[in-house]
């Protein structure tokens, strides 16, 4: 008797969600959102089925529509194939026959279904800003990859005008939609989570500088950048200037804010102790410290969206 198989593209498309990545970001983001939201409004009031959409609309246009056109131009430019990175380099879902162009742009598409009904739902209960934090989320998915923007193969712009106020969107926008209301805790809390999910993301980057610089077009990402400027040894202080900002970050939200955000300050550093010890030439040192980054990110995320949520 055969076992049971999944079908080609059904492997591709889990393939392609690349869950411990998302959690760490687009998870701890929403968690981070609901937590803030759930301590200002108290359990009585909090709404699960809507933050069950949230979670899902987001969580979609992420992983689906995000990864499926990352995974498809970052093939056509060639640095997928190049890469030698463990966590990095694609999920290779083309390179393997289980999805082609083709399927990866219906994918991409069908991913935009669910964020696009749950925005026009809450739109009705909430208003139309609502419709801005999706905008924040279309935007983020496409313009990271596709051109004309393409803007994760230029430095600094990938990470500041497509992934930071994605993830931004990401708390901010479900706070709004469960409260009717924004504040700057709020936004203090995206910052943090956003600035270190930038950190982390940084590294990652590391393994693929050599395949980035050799992709048609060119994939400058910001580590790429440094390396050409200022040769390899500086590659690991990019991931480490964003861990620094989220430590100030922290400071800045716990003096003027809640004290509670203070203890960003502890996650930040370690990460960028993590950062400036890697060996940027040893895709396994690089592997194993971005592990830990992501851990720690994902760890102080659910832990202070559980603080928050229970008032502290």
């Amino acid at each position: 008797m055969n076992g049971f198989v999944l079908k080609p593209e059904v492997t591709g498309l889990i393939r392609i969600l690349r869950i411990m990545p998302v959690i760490a970001s687009t998870v701890g983001s929403f968690a981070l959102g609901f937590g803030l939201a759930l301590g200002a409004k108290g359990f009585a009031v909090f709404n699960l089925k809507h933050a069950a959409l949230i979670f899902a609309a987001g969580l979609t246009l992420h992983s689906v529509t995000g990864h499926a056109y990352n995974e498809l131009q970052d093939w056509r430019s060639g640095t997928d194939k190049l890469s030698p990175g463990i966590l990095s380099g694609g999920a290779g879902v083309i390179e393997d026959g289980l999805l082609d162009e083709r399927k990866l742009r219906l994918a991409a598409l069908a991913g935009i279904l669910l964020p696009l009904m749950a925005s026009l739902y809450f739109n009705s209960l909430r208003g139309y800003y609502v419709l801005f934090f999706l905008l924040a989320g279309l935007w983020s998915s496409l313009a990271y990859s596709i051109p004309p923007f393409r803007l994760a193969y230029r430095p600094l712009m990938g990470e500041w005008l497509a992934l930071f106020p994605g993830f931004l969107a990401c708390t901010t926008g479900s706070f709004y939609i469960l409260t009717g209301a924004l504040n700057w805790q709020v936004v203090t809390a995206g910052t943090i989570h956003g600035l270190l999910t930038l950190g982390w993301i940084m590294q990652h980057h590391l393994p693929d500088i050599g395949a980035d610089l050799m992709a048609t077009p060119a994939k400058i990402t910001t580590p790429a950048f440094v390396y050409k400027k200022w040769g390899p040894d500086a590659v690991r202080l990019v991931p480490a200037v964003y861990f620094f900002l989220a430590a100030l970050a922290g400071a800045a939200g716990g003096f003027f804010f809640k004290t509670i955000f203070y203890l960003a300050i502890v996650p930040s550093l370690l990460c960028a102790y993590l950062s400036v010890t890697t060996d940027p030439f040893c895709v396994k040192s690089i592997t194993i410290r971005e592990k830990r980054m992501i851990n720690i990110s994902t760890c102080f995320a659910l832990v202070m969206a559980l603080l928050v949520g229970l008032g502290f």
